[in-house]
């Protein structure tokens, strides 16, 4: 009977130590998870942003669901007037699931939304006249 107890008292805490290791999730650097992106709707470049001629970067570390939906979202740093539209942008995100052994798994990743303002040549509808282009672009790291 002593070494059943000792045997389940060395099993138990590791099979809790696998099984919340199963459930961290899994890190993935921001390019790679890129490439499976299935939805991924550029921000609203924000009008009083525009006005005050902001640019700048957004970074978001980002948690992935097992489904592929980006299930939470935590500012790392970028201007408080970009963050709540590269916010709700990134929320809306959807992703192939990550597979791990054939299981999908939760990913944590980062991801930079960058927010640029710049002139275009001319519109070929108002030939002459310079107009501002804004570009929500968007890449990670």
């Amino acid at each position: 009977m002593p070494a059943r107890l000792f045997a389940l008292a060395i099993a138990l805490p590791l099979a809790a130590a696998l099984l919340a290791q199963s459930q961290q999730p899994l890190r993935v650097d921001g390019l790679i998870q890129e490439r499976r992106l299935v939805f991924a709707p550029k921000p609203v470049y924000p009008k009083l942003a525009i006005q005050a001629h902001i640019t700048g970067t957004v970074k978001l570390a980002v948690l992935i669901g097992e489904d592929g939906a980006v299930e939470r979202i935590r500012l790392i740093g970028g201007h408080p007037f970009l963050v709540p539209a590269a916010m709700d942008a990134v929320k809306q995100w959807e992703y192939e699931p990550t597979l791990l052994d054939g299981s999908p798994v939760p990913v944590l990743t980062t991801i930079e939304v960058h927010f640029t303002l710049g002139p275009s040549t001319d519109p070929p509808h108002q030939p002459g006249r310079k107009q501002t282009v804004i570009h929500a672009a968007l890449s990670r790291d």
